[in-house]
């Protein structure tokens, strides 16, 4: 086991346990509900959070893809206002314990005197079933058992596993207004076969594993692009696997840019892609040419759809 942030049973805690994937504003609202419990203790805001979903080990086939790294997670939940997130490692050992060796866990090596637990949120290998019963377990090992209220707000239902459907259906407007921000793609700049280039169209390549982490549906999207000089550019992004170009044989989903009015090498740097709005789906061109054409609409489309949310952004 790790602990990212202050590890240790020095400083006393109250905290909450769960996946927290993308961190989402049911979960700035359950951390909210978290720090106003912690001044009126007197404890800092802790969450306790696992680098592997726990299905990974108990259901490999039923993994969910991610919204985020366990490094983006801890971040967000650092700028939510949590002062230790606490990492662990979700392996067998961890899974075999019960609900009291668990919060005995927590207690004795981590410093938490209290867990604010949600409607449906349950740990232990025993599987309790009812808050009382986990209010007896915590008193039994010095921890306190909170029950925290159910999210009602203006974009609720709110789950992990909602707004992977939504993204994966290319709906990111209401992925997004559900995370309480834009969901991002980022990853390293590689070297791609060059046809965009050659199309007039020229692409940034960026190398992000669909089979770990939620990808929008495949087609074409208007997008906004952050270079590592922190500036945005309006782009077009097409997720798929090029049918046009590779006809023959089956590839890898591919996610590319196309900056609009940006030169230069993106190539080994890190670049970050807003997905705004799905224009089309992706398809396969008879020729090269009409797919460079179609380009060209497109192009225009996203641009357009690019320029309005930046304009809305600066009123």
């Amino acid at each position: 086991m790790e602990t990212i942030g202050n590890a240790g049973n020095v400083r006393r805690r109250i905290a909450a346990i769960g996946m927290f994937d993308g961190v989402h504003v049911g979960h700035s609202f359950l951390i909210d509900f978290l720090k106003g419990e912690a001044e009126a203790r007197n404890l800092s805001p802790a969450v306790v959070t696992f680098y592997e979903h726990p299905l990974s080990i108990v259901r490999p086939a039923e993994t969910p893809k991610r919204l985020s790294t366990p490094q983006e997670r801890a971040q967000l939940l650092g700028i939510a206002g949590i002062g230790d997130v606490i990492m662990l490692h979700f392996d067998e050992a961890l899974r075999s314990m019960t609900a009291r060796q668990f919060m005995e866990l927590m207690h004795d090596r981590y410093g938490i005197d209290a867990l604010v637990m949600g409607f449906n949120n349950r740990f232990g290998h025993d599987r309790l079933q009812t808050m009382d019963q986990y209010r007896e377990t915590g008193r039994q090992t010095g921890i306190e058992v909170i029950e925290a209220p159910e999210y009602e707000g203006p974009h609720a239902p709110v789950s992990s596993s909602i707004i992977r459907s939504l993204i994966g259906d290319g709906r990111m407007a209401e992925a997004s207004a559900k995370l309480g921000r834009p969901y991002l793609l980022t990853g390293p700049v590689v070297t791609g076969n060059q046809i965009g280039r050659k199309l007039g169209f020229p692409t940034a390549n960026i190398d992000i594993d669909g089979s770990l982490t939620q990808l929008p549906r495949e087609g074409v999207y208007a997008a906004l692009a952050t270079t590592p000089d922190g500036a945005t550019h309006r782009a077009m992004l097409n997720i798929g696997h090029r049918p046009t170009i590779n006809s023959d044989a089956p590839t890898r989903l591919s996610v590319e840019a196309h900056l609009h009015d940006y030169s230069g090498n993106l190539y080994g740097s890190t670049i970050s892609v807003e997905p705004l709005e799905m224009i089309r789906h992706e398809c396969r061109f008879p020729t090269l040419e009409k797919l460079k054409s179609q380009l060209a609409i497109d192009a225009r489309a996203t641009k357009a759809i690019a320029s309005a949310r930046l304009a809305s952004a600066k009123r």
